[in-house]
């Protein structure tokens, strides 16, 4: 197996030609604090075993970075959110979405949560308005894009009909409620529901959820329209036939499924084949909400 490498979106190390025996890789970050060459070996591992290319990990700050690499051509292949997929592609990336994380045995969707403190006398989304609320980034599905048109449907500005805040990090919008420092927020559902729970990082039932979404697409790889069609082919291969856990323990990368990590929520099995059709849900809700970045081409 090769070395991980990693290196920043904005470095000046990282060339905007094509290095045949690399492949740039990049996450918009779920968690502020996490080390995400940790949380992608698994995947970084398989990559580097199914092409026999190194595998360079791009560290991103923010959502917005990972775009600016896609439309740069600094990145290869990035593990995206559905509105950064979008936003990418309306910026000018010239990508393709190939797969989605789903669960064993699920469908391709998550939903985003409105959460409060426990003790909060907020019941419903209605309760926002004038609130100190937590978003998540402006380029997030679930922290940002739902939320707002949830807001709106009841009368409430995202901008302006609240106090607004970007935590960063799905992790840091929900801890931020929490904590008090803000008086709601919102995140996808996986980190309320087990993830900062299993890291011991909340307690269950410290926060209280008084709104959930409609089902939301999941999280797509994808991919460089100009890297060459044989190396496409083989990621396309790699990401629907080999990159879930059971495949993994079988290729000996992971002694075993409970080890195994795909993505950020460890309850992720896998990935699935997906089409670009399937973000135009995307697409409409970010027309609605007029969301600024949507129109950019």
């Amino acid at each position: 197996m090769f070395g991980v490498l990693a290196a920043s979106c904005s470095s000046s190390g990282v060339s905007d030609g094509d290095d045949g025996d690399l492949i740039r890789f990049a996450a918009v970050p779920a968690e502020q604090d996490t080390d995400p060459t940790a949380t992608y070996k698994d995947i970084i591992a398989l990559l580097e075993r199914s092409t026999g290319k190194r595998v360079q990990f791009v560290r991103s700050t923010d959502y917005n970075s990972v775009i600016e690499g896609l439309v740069s051509g600094k990145v290869d292949l990035a593990q995206l959110g559905p509105l950064s997929y979008v936003l990418a592609r309306n910026n000018g990336a010239k990508i393709t979405s190939i797969a989605a994380l789903v669960r064993q045995g699920g469908e391709p969707i998550y939903h985003s949560y409105g959460i409060v403190a426990a003790h909060s006398p907020i019941v419903n989304i209605g309760g926002f308005k004038e609130a100190k609320v937590c978003f998540t980034d402006p380029a997030s599905t679930s922290g940002y894009l739902f939320p707002s048109q949830a807001l709106l449907s009841v009368g409430i500005d995202p901008k302006s009909g609240v106090t607004p805040v970007m935590a960063g990090g799905q992790d840091n919008a929900v801890l931020s409620v929490a904590t008090g420092k803000c008086e709601a927020g919102f995140s996808e559902g996986a980190m309320v529901d087990h993830i900062l729970i299993d890291k011991g990082k909340l307690k269950a039932g410290q926060v209280k959820v008084v709104w959930k979404s409609a089902p939301i697409p999941t999280s797509p790889v994808a991919i460089r329209d100009a890297l060459p069609n044989k190396l496409r082919s083989t990621l396309i291969k790699t990401f629907t036939q080999d990159a879930n856990k059971d495949r993994l323990v079988q290729l000996g990368i992971c002694k075993n499924t409970d080890s195994c990590r795909v993505a950020t929520d460890s309850s992720m099995w896998g990935f699935r084949p997906i089409t670009d059709a399937a973000f135009d849900t995307i697409r409409e809700v970010c027309v609605a909400t007029h969301h600024e970045k949507c129109s950019k081409a």
